[in-house]
């Protein structure tokens, strides 16, 4: 195995954020882990590491790790903050000088240097030990690799390995004033298109191509990347293919439900409204969509700060039921909405607290807190009846008042295009 330890000679080049931003969120981190009794923090996944350090290593911009590829690792200490990268045919020491804003730079050829790091910068026997190594998530090495790192990770230093998902998912899931400014230029670019889509769709395009306008108008609108563009159309009589990205096949009469997430700087968004083609809606099309409006509308003046997400869900599903409607569960809980990020979907989300134990508080209950960002998103059935899949994703920051609508320059009444 070999190592080497670089010297910062100067502040990064190419910052992805300011060291402000670096500070707080290190500090943010520092915190939590005191919280959940944790003396460091190893991450391994590539989008947290970039979290932790604004890196540009080119691996790091895939969401998950990649077979062969060689992985960058981020560590917090209360006393240190290092930006770990893998030798490799790919990288030099530029790319964590100049891209990252870490304090400290390791460079390894083998994962195991890992435990020198942790001795070399003071952490102590019998520490606590958080990794990602958990339901979903990996720490961006093999699990037999893994394995090895926690064998000795207990054998020489007498060090407890535990999953720290939920530190990680309590830590980004409060957003800083950067983060909610890039998420708006998202969100801003997928509702934009979304408008642009409006004028421009007909019967008869195909769904691909308007999936593929889509994109571009979001390109065009603000965002450097696009996350999804679905577009799902039930059409005159056709088949339904709800929940499914754009297909083959024309559109024709009815229903057009279109799913739009641009990301800016990766911070990803996630709207959701759709247009009647050809015809007006029936009678109990328009009745399901008043009730999914009359939802969005209750959830804008319940939430805020403190207020439990549990209240909210019971409020939502009363609210449908009393008009006649299911909502539909998902994995054994009332769903009506989820958290956003530099993921289209990270926790919390809105559903009971017993339905995500990780990021509950002392009294088993999850709170909305001022910063957090969400989506109203959810699926109302008439029971007996086969009606449009109605959603008005909106995107949501949660403010010191209530909450802010990104998304407010969309319009959320019922789009006909006869």
């Amino acid at each position: 195995m070999a190592r080497r330890t670089v010297k910062r000679t100067t502040r990064a080049l190419y910052p992805e954020h300011p060291v402000e931003e670096h500070n707080l969120r290190i500090g943010r981190a520092r915190k939590v882990m005191r919280e959940m009794g944790l003396d460091v923090l190893i991450s391994g996944r590539n989008i947290n590491v970039f979290y932790f350090t604004g890196s540009r290593f080119v691996f790091v911009g895939m969401d998950g790790p990649v077979a062969l590829a060689p992985q960058s690792t981020a560590i917090i200490t209360q006393d240190a903050d290092i930006y770990c990268q893998r030798f490799g045919a790919f990288d030099n020491d530029e790319v964590g000088m100049h891209t990252t804003t870490s304090e400290s730079l390791e460079y390894y050829d083998d994962e195991l240097e890992l435990v020198n790091i942790l001795k070399d910068y003071g952490v102590r026997r019998g520490a606590r030990i958080g990794t990602e190594w958990g339901t979903g998530l990996c720490v961006g090495m093999n699990p037999p690799k893994f394995m090895e790192l926690e064998r000795r990770l207990h054998g020489e230093m007498g060090a407890e390995v535990v999953n720290a998902n939920p530190a990680l998912w309590r830590i980004m899931a409060v957003k800083s004033r950067l983060e909610i400014e890039r998420m708006k230029v998202a969100v801003q670019a997928a509702c934009r298109s979304m408008e642009r889509v409006y004028d421009a769709i007909e019967i008869g395009m195909n769904e691909l191509q308007v999936a593929a306008m889509a994109r571009r108008f979001m390109l065009e609108e603000g965002a450097d990347t696009v996350n999804h563009a679905q577009v799902m159309a039930e059409g005159d009589g056709g088949m339904k293919l709800m929940s499914c990205d754009a297909v083959d096949r024309p559109i024709g009469k009815g229903w057009v439900h279109l799913d739009l997430g641009a990301k800016y700087k990766r911070y990803a968004s996630d709207v959701n409204r759709g247009i009647f083609l050809g015809r007006r809606p029936t009678t109990a099309e328009e009745d399901l969509y008043a009730c999914r409006l009359g939802v969005s509308q209750l959830m804008d003046r319940m939430i805020k700060p403190g207020v439990c997400i549990d209240d909210v869900v019971h409020a939502v599903k009363a609210f449908i039921e009393e008009r006649g409607y299911v909502l539909l569960e998902i994995g054994g809980s009332p769903f009506i909405g989820h958290g956003i990020g530099l993921e289209p979907y990270q926790r919390p989300n809105i559903v009971l607290s017993i339905a995500q134990p990780e990021v509950q508080n002392s009294d088993g209950k999850v709170l909305f807190e001022e910063g957090m960002m969400f989506t109203y998103e959810m699926s109302i059935e008439r029971p007996g009846m086969s009606l449009p899949f109605f959603n008005i994703e909106d995107n949501l920051v949660v403010t010191s008042t209530g909450i802010g609508n990104m998304s407010g320059s969309l319009s959320r009444e019922l789009r006909v295009k006869a």
